[in-house]
């Protein structure tokens, strides 16, 4: 009995603290992920849990991991590769088992709110530190203009807080912080989450800056009950970016010139125009239309590189790594060896040069899936006097969703593990409250 306890105890602070093994390192958050799937796992099989794999989620899961694997098996690169498309197969089990831990475990309470109030306001703290000293508390300094706080060299700050943040707000509503009752505690939780925005707006990270205007303006669409917070949210946050930003920093970083001077002089193609003058860049590097960029020069280079190598592998595509091995191949190489890197910069770029035409059409299906979520969320919170929590955190999360699979941005490396892991946490949620809701 008391090891049954002790376990209960270990999956459920476990789950909550998530973001924080996230935060210190993959290994860990690997290590409870591989866990957390075994025990899971075992206990669905021992209990004969229909509803975990008899569902239309599974069934798509397991069809995008054998596109996967096929993809890596017919072009074998190395074994490394072909190994980490066969146990990609534990990333969406790991949303699974959120969902089973979710159904067994009650976590929605205030020991959630205050760890999820203690890690934020660590990151704010200790960001707010190292921009204007340039050093953290733990002496990790400034790289290229952009804070990092404990994350260090991995300048992925940004993305790590607007992809954790809206599992924050599920826990407000869970708890009931939305409610009458609790009101005298929600301008708190306005200045926290004003705060973490603002410390995504310091970090430089454009796409994730976007993102969050997204996922705020995707979850104003979808919940009524929740557009006062965000409208609170943003002015606040707005305030807070005026007053700070103005304040002398240590290396006189500009985030405003970052996100966007910088942003559209890359669109444009400002600072390279001369050098397409001089002809050095050819066919490959024109401006679309003659006007802008995909992003930046080097964004286009990709995502060109990418389409060569595409057209000769179209139905499968190259493997999980595929694109890294053959953009170096003088048959595909643009002008100035230029394109080449470990990925193509897009999820939906990635996925069609690494799975070819059948892992793409499945990648677009769930993500026609999640505008059609989006819409009947909204349909059924309009008719709601009274906030649903469930309905609102289901909400929250779609959004969420639909954010991390947005097509029209660069991001990381779909396949990397930090990244699948993080993306995937929502997606656990968002199961256990897609099933929650159907029931009722």
């Amino acid at each position: 009995m008391n090891s049954d306890y002790n376990l209960s105890i270990f999956l459920k602070y476990g789950l909550i603290s998530f973001p924080l093994l996230l935060l210190v390192g993959p290994l860990i958050s690997e290590l409870f992920l591989i866990f957390i799937i075994i025990f899971s796992s075992l206990k669905i099989m021992r209990d004969r849990d229909i509803i975990f794999y008899k569902n239309k989620f599974l069934i798509f899961f397991i069809l995008f991991f054998i596109s996967t694997v096929f993809s890596s098996l017919i072009n074998f690169h190395n074994l490394n590769n072909t190994i980490g498309a066969i146990f990609y197969f534990r990333i969406p089990l790991f949303a699974f088992s959120i969902w089973y831990i979710l159904e067994k475990f009650d976590i929605f309470n205030n020991k959630a709110i205050i760890f999820f109030n203690f890690l934020f306001l660590s990151l704010i703290f200790d960001s707010l530190l190292q921009f204007y000293t340039g050093r953290n508390i733990l002496g990790n300094e400034i790289i290229l203009n952009r804070i990092s706080s404990f994350l260090g060299e991995e300048l992925i700050l940004g993305s790590f807080l607007v992809k954790i943040l809206p599992i924050f707000l599920v826990y407000l509503v869970m708890v009931n912080a939305f409610d009458k009752i609790e009101k005298k505690n929600i301008f708190f939780y306005i200045i926290v989450v004003s705060s973490v925005c603002l410390i995504i707006y310091l970090s430089g990270e454009r796409t994730s800056f976007f993102l969050l205007i997204l996922f705020f303006l995707t979850l104003f669409f979808i919940s009524k009950h929740l557009r006062k917070f965000i409208l609170l949210s943003t002015v606040i946050f707005l305030i807070l970016s005026v007053v700070l930003s103005s304040i002398q920093n240590s290396n006189n970083i500009n985030p405003g010139h970052r996100m966007f001077v910088k942003t559209y002089n890359q669109i444009i193609g400002k600072n390279i125009t001369h050098i397409e003058d001089e002809g050095i860049y050819e066919t490959y590097k024109k401006k679309l239309f003659g006007k802008f960029y995909l992003f930046s020069h080097d964004h286009q280079g990709h995502y060109l590189l990418s389409y060569k190598i595409f057209k000769d592998h179209p139905i499968a595509g190259t493997g999980t790594k595929g694109f890294r091995y053959l953009c170096r191949n003088k048959i595909y190489i643009l002008e100035n060896d230029d394109g080449c890197s470990t990925h193509p910069h897009n999820i939906y770029v990635q996925i069609l040069v690494s799975n070819g035409l059948i892992g793409f059409s499945l990648i677009i299906f769930a993500f026609l899936y999640i505008l059609k979520e989006i819409f009947s969320c909204r349909k059924k919170i309009s008719i709601q006097t009274m906030i649903n929590k469930d309905e609102t955190c289901k909400a929250i999360l779609i959004a969420s969703i639909f954010v991390n699979f947005w097509p029209l941005v660069p991001s990381g490396n779909f396949f990397n593990n930090w990244l699948s892991m993080i993306n995937f946490y929502p997606i656990g949620f968002y199961l256990y409250f897609k099933h929650k809701t159907e029931k009722k």
